[in-house]
Protein backbone atom coordinates (compact mmCIF):
# COMPACT_ATOMS: atom_id res chain seq x y z
CA UNK A 1 0.00 0.00 0.00
CA UNK A 2 2.59 2.44 1.00
CA UNK A 3 4.44 2.06 -2.14
CA UNK A 4 1.03 3.02 -4.10
CA UNK A 5 0.58 5.68 -2.35
CA UNK A 6 3.87 7.02 -3.32
CA UNK A 7 4.20 6.43 -6.99
CA UNK A 8 0.42 8.11 -7.15
CA UNK A 9 1.26 11.20 -5.39
CA UNK A 10 4.86 10.76 -7.20
CA UNK A 11 2.54 10.83 -10.44
CA UNK A 12 0.06 13.56 -9.40
CA UNK A 13 2.95 16.23 -8.28
CA UNK A 14 4.79 15.66 -11.72
CA UNK A 15 1.19 16.72 -13.31
CA UNK A 16 1.37 19.71 -10.92
CA UNK A 17 5.07 20.49 -11.15
CA UNK A 18 4.25 20.11 -15.42
CA UNK A 19 1.88 23.44 -14.66
CA UNK A 20 4.30 25.07 -13.70
CA UNK A 21 4.63 25.03 -10.06
CA UNK A 22 8.58 25.33 -9.23
CA UNK A 23 7.86 22.92 -6.07
CA UNK A 24 5.19 20.33 -4.99
CA UNK A 25 5.47 19.01 -1.02
CA UNK A 26 3.48 16.40 -0.69
CA UNK A 27 2.84 15.12 2.52
CA UNK A 28 2.99 11.36 3.33
CA UNK A 29 2.00 11.72 7.11
CA UNK A 30 4.25 9.63 9.03
CA UNK A 31 6.08 8.65 6.64
CA UNK A 32 7.56 11.89 5.69
CA UNK A 33 6.96 14.40 2.48
CA UNK A 34 7.83 14.21 -1.15
CA UNK A 35 9.14 17.02 -2.96
CA UNK A 36 9.28 16.95 -6.52
CA UNK A 37 11.25 20.12 -8.52
CA UNK A 38 14.32 20.91 -11.17
CA UNK A 39 16.30 18.66 -9.32
CA UNK A 40 14.59 15.44 -8.87
CA UNK A 41 12.08 13.83 -6.81
CA UNK A 42 12.94 13.40 -3.61
CA UNK A 43 11.52 11.87 0.10
CA UNK A 44 12.47 13.39 3.66
CA UNK A 45 11.74 11.29 6.63
CA UNK A 46 12.22 11.71 10.13
CA UNK A 47 13.17 9.15 12.42
CA UNK A 48 11.01 7.05 14.70
CA UNK A 49 9.43 9.57 16.98
CA UNK A 50 6.79 10.18 20.14
CA UNK A 51 3.96 11.60 18.54
CA UNK A 52 2.15 13.23 21.08
CA UNK A 53 0.10 15.87 18.67
CA UNK A 54 -0.25 16.30 14.82
CA UNK A 55 -2.27 19.57 15.11
CA UNK A 56 -0.60 21.92 12.97
CA UNK A 57 2.10 19.70 11.39
CA UNK A 58 1.38 20.13 7.28
CA UNK A 59 1.11 24.39 8.55
CA UNK A 60 4.36 23.69 10.43
CA UNK A 61 5.92 22.21 7.40
CA UNK A 62 4.63 25.16 5.10
CA UNK A 63 6.15 27.59 7.32
CA UNK A 64 9.34 25.97 7.36
CA UNK A 65 9.42 25.19 3.76
CA UNK A 66 8.79 29.24 2.94
CA UNK A 67 11.95 29.95 5.44
CA UNK A 68 14.24 27.39 3.57
CA UNK A 69 13.06 29.02 0.50
CA UNK A 70 14.03 32.61 2.10
CA UNK A 71 17.22 31.73 3.16
CA UNK A 72 18.45 30.02 0.04
CA UNK A 73 18.93 26.30 1.11
CA UNK A 74 19.21 23.59 -1.64
CA UNK A 75 15.61 21.77 -2.59
CA UNK A 76 16.77 18.59 -0.40
CA UNK A 77 18.33 20.76 2.60
CA UNK A 78 14.39 22.80 2.44
CA UNK A 79 12.65 19.67 2.75
CA UNK A 80 14.94 18.22 5.23
CA UNK A 81 14.26 21.67 7.69
CA UNK A 82 10.66 21.23 6.97
CA UNK A 83 10.01 17.92 7.85
CA UNK A 84 12.30 18.24 10.82
CA UNK A 85 10.25 21.07 12.19
CA UNK A 86 6.61 19.18 11.25
CA UNK A 87 8.50 16.15 13.06
CA UNK A 88 9.30 18.50 16.22
CA UNK A 89 6.09 20.28 16.58
CA UNK A 90 3.96 16.79 16.65
CA UNK A 91 6.57 15.71 19.65
CA UNK A 92 5.01 18.65 21.24
CA UNK A 93 1.58 18.98 22.88
CA UNK A 94 1.05 22.52 21.67
CA UNK A 95 0.19 23.15 18.40
CA UNK A 96 2.83 25.35 16.40
CA UNK A 97 5.11 25.36 19.15
CA UNK A 98 8.19 23.19 19.75
CA UNK A 99 11.80 23.11 20.60
CA UNK A 100 14.85 24.07 19.06
CA UNK A 101 17.01 21.44 20.39
CA UNK A 102 14.29 18.87 19.41
CA UNK A 103 14.07 20.39 16.34
CA UNK A 104 17.63 20.48 15.65
CA UNK A 105 18.15 16.72 16.86
CA UNK A 106 15.53 15.16 14.73
CA UNK A 107 17.18 17.31 11.52
CA UNK A 108 20.41 15.94 12.02
CA UNK A 109 18.66 12.52 11.56
CA UNK A 110 16.45 13.33 9.01
CA UNK A 111 16.85 11.54 5.83
CA UNK A 112 16.32 12.51 2.48
CA UNK A 113 16.84 9.95 -0.73
CA UNK A 114 15.87 11.02 -4.17
CA UNK A 115 13.97 8.84 -5.16
CA UNK A 116 13.39 9.99 -8.95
Amino acid sequence: MQLTIQIQSQDNGRKIYDMGIANVVISLGGDGAMLICSDGVFQGKSPKLDVVNTVGCGDSMVGAFAVGLERKMPPQEVLRYAVSVASANAMSPHTGDFEPAVQKDIYEKTAVEKIG
